[in-house]
């Protein structure tokens, strides 16, 4: 491997954090009582840190903060206030804080350790009577594996249509600069809060990668350790993010294998300094000159800051024993890194299994993640009543989506947009037994089919009266009954705002010649698709009004509402002709996850997000880790009562469920035009 294809490869998988192996052991007995526990002390920490958690701005975009001190201390993430394209000549822009009630202050950047992504700003308004609502330091030193906790952010910036967006999950690795865990944030959640379940603040979100439980917070007491520092003003190190690893170059000889976040030595490179200071194989690397690591990144970042010929001590376990051992680093360079070409294509290899096997649905669960099978037992009284009343539908073999039944004569309620899209789909009971079944009729603004099979023996499922709030916990049942994915309402009911746009359905490539707008595809279940536009065609006009280009035709078409009929003048190859449209609602999800482009990349359509994914009238947002194929089943909250219909995944951590009444509606509707047009 050449060192600049080998450089690349390091830049992407430095960045993850290898999974565990699954759960072993379970307890016999399942235990609801500690998850209303949990929930109950998850809404009450909520209710208390809540006010202190601010959207960050400085005019270029938007980050989050959390307000540590009754004076307005903030802490933050060094990238938030540091990014280079935010500087104008040798300092920061104008930096605001807007609080969940809406007021703003303005404030000024104390000090910074760009090595660990840590910031401390000052709010310089006047401090209100009674002092700024502020949290409780902890100490990341007291966190331990497995500790459940919540993490907070306004991605987007603050919304005046929801609160501060929750995710709760468990560490999965910690270290005395770095917390992962798999509370699974996005862009513009950068600076925010992470809390233990006590509500005292133990990090602050720092990156991700694309793996689901690969977060990255700064620890706590990388303040703690240098507060004289940060508030005296200093500012100092620098952010490693895509460096390369020198563990197996001749700078320190070794390579490694990755277990449950620890790395192992695999192999000590010969005549290296690893090899020269006693190093062996088997090995588990505890410390680097006393610090510790959470992670790939945060080992690669600690043996990046060495220099050459530097004396090092590493603590490693061997044999149940803990050793410390000196070595003093080589030197590091192109020619180097080309003379163990076997050692780094191994270790390559095994990287990229690795990473496409995490990114599967059926990836290996760690040890420590909030969807083990140990924690996942404790739901199983939830969810063991709704075997009977889901459903899974198939395809080639393959399942496609769930239902949910709604009548005990087979009358099923399910995700349209997947049915639509797979060929001879069948629906599979929970006995097992494969059906035929008939199509009633589907809301395409809630992307909902209702279909019946010939069977009389299932069971209608039970809907929650009762509408769930943030801090709820839920759980998603499989098509027999038992708990599949657990999540939380990280939203509770609220309009989508592309419920109200029109969609025509195509992506496009530009104008055609100084004309229109060229056609390059078409989104299934489209309006275009549906109406008879083309892949080729260009766009003249519409309604008569000529078309300027891609944006020109973007604008026009979210001016119409849903359900809108409009007349498409297209040129198709020498032919012009003019075709009526029904525009969809604005179907594909308007997220933000510009580093996760697999959730919307063209060759992956389906495969981690939905494909309609957006425009639904009223949705409760979850951070339930749902892959498409698993959307049309219930989602059901600790009474074990269905609170919504999983009807899409729309990004990294963003999936939506139908509220329960809104799914009872738009049931009795299709049922009451089956029967009218029966009639």
């Amino acid at each position: 491997m050449k060192a600049a294809q080998r450089s690349a490869w390091v830049r992407i998988a430095v960045c993850l954090a290898v999974g565990a192996l699954a759960a072993g052991s379970v307890p016999l007995r399942a235990d609801v009582d500690t998850i209303r526990r949990r929930e109950q002390q998850l809404k009450e920490s909520l209710d208390r840190v809540s006010p202190a958690v601010v959207a960050i701005t400085d005019g270029l975009g938007f980050g989050t903060g959390v307000v540590v001190s009754e004076d307005g201390i903030v802490l933050t993430a060094s990238h938030v206030v540091l990014f280079p394209s935010r500087r104008y000549g040798h300092g920061p822009r104008q930096i605001e804080v807007v609080f969940p009630d809406g007021k703003s202050a303005s404030c000024r950047l104390l000090g910074s350790n760009r090595y660990c992504d840590a910031a401390m700003l000052q709010i310089t308004d006047p401090v209100p009577e009674g002092g700024y609502p502020h949290v409780e330091l902890g100490r990341s030193a007291q966190v331990r594996r497995g500790d459940w906790c919540f993490a907070l952010g306004h991605p987007g910036g603050l919304r005046d249509d929801r609160p501060a967006v929750l995710r709760f999950g468990r560490v999965l690795s910690v270290s005395d600069q770095t917390i992962v865990s798999d509370n699974a944030i996005v862009l513009g959640d950068s600076g925010g809060p992470l809390f233990d379940l006590q509500g005292r603040l133990i990090g602050i979100h720092s990156m991700i990668t694309r793996i689901i439980v690969e977060n990255r917070h700064v620890a706590i007491d990388v303040w703690h350790r240098d507060w004289d520092r940060f508030t005296a003003g200093e500012e100092w190190g620098e952010l490693r993010i895509n460096e390369e690893d020198p563990a197996p170059t001749q700078f320190i000889g070794l390579g490694l294998t990755w277990d449950n976040y620890r790395a192992r030595v695999r192999r000590v490179l010969a005549d290296s300094p690893a090899d020269a200071a006693g190093l062996q194989r088997g090995d588990v690397i505890l410390k680097v000159n006393g610090r510790t690591y959470a992670d790939r990144l945060g080992l690669a970042s600690l043996l990046a800051r060495l220099k050459e010929g530097e004396q090092v001590r590493f603590h490693v376990l061997r044999d149940g024993e803990q050793l410390a051992i000196d070595l003093t680093t080589g030197t590091f360079s192109d020619a180097d890194a080309e003379t163990e070409d076997d050692v780094l294509t191994e270790e390559d290899h095994k990287m990229a299994l690795e990473f496409q096997r995490q990114m599967q649905f059926d990836r290996p669960i760690g040890t420590h993640e909030k969807r083990t099978r140990r924690v996942m037992r404790d739901y199983a009284p939830l969810t063991r009543p709704t075997r009977g009343s889901v459903v899974r539908f198939e395809s080639s073999g393959r399942q496609i989506a769930l239902g949910v039944v709604m009548s005990a004569d087979g009358e099923i309620l399910t995700k349209a947009s997947e049915i639509q899209r797979a060929q001879d789909p069948v629906c599979v009971l929970p006995d097992g037994s494969a059906h035929s079944f008939r199509r009633i009729g589907s809301d395409i603004t809630w992307d909902l089919m209702l279909v019946r099979v010939d069977t009389e023996r299932l069971e209608p499922i039970e809907w929650s009266e009762t509408v769930p709030t943030t801090a709820t916990l839920l759980v998603s049942p499989d098509h027999r009954g038992r708990p599949m994915l657990p999540g939380v309402v990280e939203i509770p009911v609220f309009r989508l705002e592309t419920a109200q746009q029109g969609f025509l359905g195509v992506r496009l490539q530009g104008a055609w010649r100084g004309m229109g707008s060229r056609v390059d595809s078409l989104l299934e279940g489209g309006a275009a698709q549906r109406d008879g536009i083309e892949a080729g065609d260009v766009i003249l006009s519409i309604n008569g009004k000529s078309v300027s280009g891609d944006r020109d035709l973007i604008r026009r078409i979210r001016g119409f509402r849903p359900n809108e009929t409009i007349s498409v003048r297209v040129m198709r190859g020498d032919a012009i002709r003019t075709v009526s449209v029904t525009l969809t609602p604005r179907f594909v999800s308007d997220s933000s996850d510009v580093l996760l482009s697999h959730y919307r990349d063209r060759d992956n359509a389906g495969k981690y997000a939905s494909v309609h994914s957006s425009g639904f009238p009223e949705v409760i947002q979850h951070d339930t880790d749902l892959f498409p194929f698993q959307c049309g089943g219930p989602i059901l909250d600790l009474s074990g009562k269905a609170v919504g219909l999983n009807i899409a995944r729309a990004a990294r951590i963003i999936s939506y469920a139908i509220p329960a009444e809104a799914v009872q509606k738009v049931y009795r509707s299709l049922r009451e035009n089956a029967l009218a047009d029966r009639s």
